[in-house]
């Protein structure tokens, strides 16, 4: 039932010779049009005697709404059928402006595409253009609300505003606010890329935050409310104007993060007090638990934001004057050592737990204390140069490339080319020619891409005693911290490798893992592990290797040099983390008996230990199985699996595969990478960071 409310009934007229404005008037109106209209609505005389006798000031029609009509409220029939068509049209007429007599749409329009030249502007690093587009594009859209001020401020006692009218305001109320941010980000852009080189940069950096980044933070929260009540459904615009929010979603996300990070990142600038951090360099072609082998260090210290001389340091300058008894603390050191130091201190797969051991190995080894620790693996450096370019540096005859640099440098630094007390001094050249490189927002951008992607891979880590700049790392994902594996909850698997040849041999170890479980018809589960390792090192690798380092300057190859770059066997020690209670029930290329079991005190769990052999060319499938203590029952039940990978770990494939005797596979996240016959579910990739998935069966 609706009720149209027409006014007084006895308002005086203002003007003879004009209508009243309450006077429905019909009299051009054909009979057939009358008789249809007649006949699709209908007047309860009843209900509108008991409404004339409630309110006898006013005329009440009073009608059933006709079904297909209900849903727009107060809003007479005609002016709902023109809303209806600027709703149709409102994404054409701000988005393109394709209708030339709106000049208040095809100014938005303009206004629009102002703003798109401007992030391209912006983009490609035209300095001052985007500045100029932004305040074009601020122009228009304000002449746009003046020229639409006669559709924009209408207003009515008895209707709603519409809804495409509402859309439309709030438009170009965000095209507004967007050329504003697009002007502070720019601003903001632009003072980055003409730091000053005096003073103090964090004071520097949080006014630019204040100023600009700040502010575009909070005019992108105020746009995103704008455009929450935004219609443009049933438009072939639709699905751009979905997209553009997803953008303006990811340019929200990033501001905001700004604006979390601020605080915690300054304090690790030095914004308060001098912060000092042990930069571990290690070389991940000779792996240990918490990633490469630490065979030097830096010590960086920044204060406001700036960067003191860095120092290098070969570890066992060091390691070689300490001599309290410290006896090694896992299986896997034993037959390298017999007492433990700074150069084995990454012995955990959790970084934060091998982190403070090797800030206190330094300490106690007569190094100076440490705010934070940071961990650079080998295979970092090598995306790092991937991404800025080669290198000069005057040591060497010719440029570093990202191919040629593990190789060079390890075989350099190992023959001791550099000198016997100053093995890594080379190591200062290379950081030079690479700071020099990085001197422009492009390529500081580029390496951050890099930077990011090496921290998704666990080759770049970082851990701060600041719990507030700790949080930071852990909330980007950065710290490398790996949950207590005795605390998890469903399935997973964590396979580690550390080298006790004392070899750079993992360059040329290739690895594939396959783990695959098979849920039995009483819902209990088996889990069939198997790793294949091949020492691919031959003559052509040995071949490259003398010829790429002659063309640095370097011939001084021996038998010991050759053994330790590669030509030689692997020995590793490997670990299998599975849930606490899975029991060893079969195995293949190797002997039950030379599996063992040890204890991780740290994480709380047992683990399956066995030792491999590989010379070069020699390859070797070892296949475990496992009965895990885990159940799956009743209906719609989910199974929850998680593939952890050790810090520093590359050359490395996995396969998934799960299968379920009786049971119907619903949905998997990620979806498999191909179908594969006999399992429900079959995953494969590179293994080069964690991985969670999730089954639901019935």
């Amino acid at each position: 039932m609706i009720r149209l409310d027409i006014g007084p009934e006895n308002t005086p007229k203002r003007d003879a010779e004009k209508a009243s404005s309450h006077v429905i008037n019909l009299k051009n109106v054909d009979a057939t049009h009358k008789n249809k209209a007649h006949q699709k609505v209908t007047v309860d005389l009843k209900k509108e005697i008991e409404f004339k006798n409630s309110s006898p000031e006013k005329i009440h029609i009073v009608g059933k709404n006709f079904s297909r009509r209900r849903g727009l409220g107060r809003i007479p029939m005609l002016v709902a059928a023109l809303f209806m068509i600027l709703l149709l049209n409102v994404g054409q007429m701000v988005f393109l402006g394709k209708h030339q007599g709106e000049e208040a749409l095809a100014l938005a329009a303009e206004g629009f595409m102002s703003l798109k030249g401007a992030s391209q502007s912006f983009v490609s690093g035209e300095s001052g253009a985007d500045l100029l587009m932004f305040d074009r594009a601020q122009g228009l859209f304000d002449e746009a609300k003046t020229k639409g001020a006669f559709l924009l401020t209408a207003a009515s006692p008895w209707l709603d505003e519409p809804g495409p009218v509402q859309s439309l305001s709030n438009v170009l109320d965000a095209g507004s606010l967007m050329a504003e941010v697009g002007k502070h980000l720019s601003n903001a852009r632009a003072a980055f890329s003409t730091l000053p080189t005096e003073g103090s940069l964090t004071d520097y950096l949080r006014a630019v935050s204040e100023t600009d980044l700040e502010p575009a933070a909070a005019g992108m929260a105020q746009i995103q409310s704008l455009l929450e009540n935004v219609d443009l459904s049933g438009t072939e615009y639709a699905t751009k104007f979905a997209d553009y929010k997803d953008k303006l979603d990811a340019l929200t996300s990033l501001l905001n993060l700004w604006v979390d990070m601020k605080e915690p990142l300054l304090t690790a600038l030095g914004d308060k007090t001098p912060q000092t951090y042990l930069v571990l360099l290690e070389n991940n072609d000779e792996m240990r638990l918490g990633g490469g082998f630490i065979g030097s260090f830096a010590l960086v210290t920044v204060n406001d934001g700036r960067l003191a001389p860095i120092e290098f340091h070969d570890v066992y300058e060091f390691d070689n004057l300490y001599y309290e008894d410290i006896p090694v603390p896992i299986p896997e050191l034993t037959g390298l050592t017999t007492q433990w130091r700074m150069r084995d201190s990454n012995y955990s797969v959790d970084f934060p737990t091998s982190a403070e051991k090797a800030a206190w190995f330094l300490e106690h080894e007569g190094g100076p204390g440490v705010d934070g620790v940071i961990a650079v693996n080998l295979s970092a450096a090598q995306a790092f140069l991937e991404a800025t370019g080669d290198l000069s540096i005057p040591s060497l005859s010719k440029p570093l490339t990202a191919e040629t640099f593990p190789v060079v440098m390890s075989t350099l630094i190992e023959a001791k080319t550099f000198g016997k007390t100053t093995p890594k001094a080379v190591l200062g050249e290379v950081l030079s020619a690479f700071m020099d490189k990085v001197n422009n927002p492009q390529s500081i951008a580029t390496l951050g891409a890099s930077a990011w992607e090496q921290i998704q891979k666990k080759q770049l880590l970082f851990y701060d005693k600041n719990p507030s700049v700790q949080k930071l790392f852990v909330d980007l994902g950065m710290d490398g911290t790996v949950p207590k594996l005795s605390t998890l909850e469903g399935d997973f698997f964590l396979p580690t490798f550390e080298n006790i040849g004392g070899n750079k041999t993992e360059r040329y170890v290739k690895t594939e893992l396959s783990h695959d479980t098979e849920i039995l018809e009483d819902g209990s589960m088996v889990a069939t592990v198997s790793l294949t390792r091949t020492h691919t090192f031959d003559d052509a690798a040995m071949a490259w290797l003398k010829k790429t380092t002659r063309d640095y300057g370097f011939t001084a190859w021996t038998g010991t040099l050759e053994a330790l770059m590669g030509n030689a066997a692997n020995k590793e020690a490997i670990r299998l983390y599975l849930p606490e209670g899975a029991r060893l029930i079969d195995s293949a290329g190797i002997y039950r008996d030379d599996v063992r079991i040890f204890y991780d005190a740290d994480q709380d769990i047992s683990y399956y230990y066995f030792d491999q052999t590989l010379q070069p060319g020699e390859s070797k499938t070892v296949t475990l199985q496992f009965a895990l203590p885990l159940k799956m029952q009743g209906s719609f039940q989910q199974y929850d699996f998680k593939w952890i990978k050790q810090p520093g770990l590359k050359n490395v494939t996995y396969q998934e595969s799960v299968t379920a005797e009786t049971k119907t596979l619903l949905s998997a996240s990620p979806a498999a990478s191909e179908t594969k016959a006999g399992t429900d579910y079959f995953l494969s990739g590179s293994f080069d960071k964690d991985l969670e998935l999730t089954l639901l069966y019935q």
